[in-house]
């Protein structure tokens, strides 16, 4: 092929398919009061309640599409605890941490399954068994570190408050759907 050949070929024009990412987020709170001496089947109250991948959460899941654990801050930290707190400030992109924090504990459930898009994230919290009874729970935090105040911020929500009795159970069920459908 000639010089000039080669500077007359057509180039294919590039394609670029444009279907967003979208990150649709679901949170489930049961709230099962034991005042009965057992608890129902269902739940006693679900509040309906909207959350928010802040800035931090975005960044650290673009690095790990990029380059897997060795990408983010702590190299291995998945996002594998939940925090509870106090503070009933609305969620905003620059959130990092949960600022009225009470307690925190490894999830229950943590997966997304290879046959999903879905990230699911599930802890239970108990009165007496967490020592918050009696305190106004109003928000909670996917984190990446185990201890108050640290690691990163995937998501967080805040809702009316929830006060525990001893014998009562809150469990919050957080879904993040990557993308506009389900697979």
């Amino acid at each position: 092929m000639t010089r000039e050949t080669f500077a007359s070929t057509p180039v294919p024009p590039v394609v670029i398919q444009d279907i967003p990412l979208v990150l649709k987020e679901k949170v489930i709170i049961e709230i099962y009061r034991g005042h009965r001496g057992y608890y129902l089947p269902w739940p006693d109250e679900v509040p309906v309640v909207r959350d928010l991948v802040v800035n931090d959460g975005r960044i650290w899941l673009a690095r790990r599409i990029n380059g897997g654990d060795s990408q983010s801050p702590i190299a291995g930290s998945a996002m594998a605890y939940m925090a509870v707190g106090t503070v009933a400030t609305a969620p905003a992109l620059t959130n990092s941490i949960v600022a009225g924090e009470i307690k925190r504990k490894l999830l229950a459930t943590n997966t997304a399954l290879a046959s999903s898009n879905v990230y699911t994230a599930i802890a239970t919290f108990g009165g007496f068994a967490e020592t918050i009874q009696s305190i106004a729970i109003t928000e909670a935090a996917i984190l990446n570190h185990a201890s108050s105040g640290l690691g990163l911020m995937f998501q967080r929500v805040t809702f009316a408050a929830v006060t525990l009795a001893d014998s009562d159970l809150v469990n919050f069920r957080l879904e993040t759907n990557v993308g506009s459908n389900t697979i």
